[in-house]
């Protein structure tokens, strides 16, 4: 049987720290929101092609998703 002491045994060790540093998130935020609002761009265009129209889409997607979740870390809203 588990009890309390085990679990808090299992958890303890060294905290959660980010990949980037909390100073770069606001950059960071920006430089992918910029990517991605280029991208967006080049996808609103783009009317011939198929596979570019899907290929812009796919990679304005990716940066404006990241630049969404280092915005609110940038706030201080840790998820």
């Amino acid at each position: 049987m588990t009890t309390a002491l085990d679990i808090d045994a299992l958890w303890a060790g060294t905290p959660f720290a980010p990949v980037f540093s909390p100073n770069m998130h606001p950059m960071l935020a920006l430089v992918f929101a910029s990517v991605g609002l280029v991208y967006a761009g080049k996808f609103a265009v783009t009317r011939a092609d198929f596979k570019r129209e899907v290929l812009f889409a796919g990679v304005a997607s990716a940066p404006l998703g990241l630049a969404a979740v280092l915005g609110v870390q940038a706030l201080g809203l840790y998820l």
